[in-house]
């Protein structure tokens, strides 16, 4: 976050053609939701993500590994609805595909597609890690 321009500084751009694990247009847009003189709301959006994600990855794994396709269609949608509304969104759309499975009870491919959300995940985790100690 660039405490300057009250912009938050994209610290991953876009590669290959492929999107960037963060849209910073949408945290951006979050300014609005700003009250003078209180701690910025972004930094504490991505603080908050930061320290739940962690355990509802856990929760998708575990649901995968289980065949649970109930655990699956919960932990998907909850990372997925939080991953979207902070600007995860090319990982937030994956979970969003790993929760359509658990609804369907179909959890053949969610192996497969685990692994993308893996890593999909580590990079959205790790641009707001960044994003975050840009400020110290």
């Amino acid at each position: 976050m660039n405490t300057q321009t009250g912009t938050t500084t994209p610290v991953d751009s876009a590669v290959d053609g492929k999107p960037a694990p963060i849209d910073w247009s949408i945290l951006d847009a979050m300014k609005v939701l700003q009250k003078p003189d209180k701690p910025d709301v972004r930094r504490k959006l991505m603080s908050v993500y930061i320290s739940s994600a962690p355990p509802l990855m856990d929760a998708i794994k575990a649901a995968v590994g289980n065949g649970d396709a109930l655990a699956l269609k919960d932990a998907a949608h909850s990372m997925k609805s939080s991953s979207l509304s902070i600007g995860a969104l090319k990982f937030g759309k994956t979970c969003g595909e790993l929760e359509q499975l658990g609804r369907d009870n179909s959890l053949a491919d969610a192996s497969a597609l685990l692994v993308r959300a893996e890593s999909e995940f580590i990079a959205a985790y790790s641009a707001f890690l960044d994003a975050l100690e840009q400020d110290r």
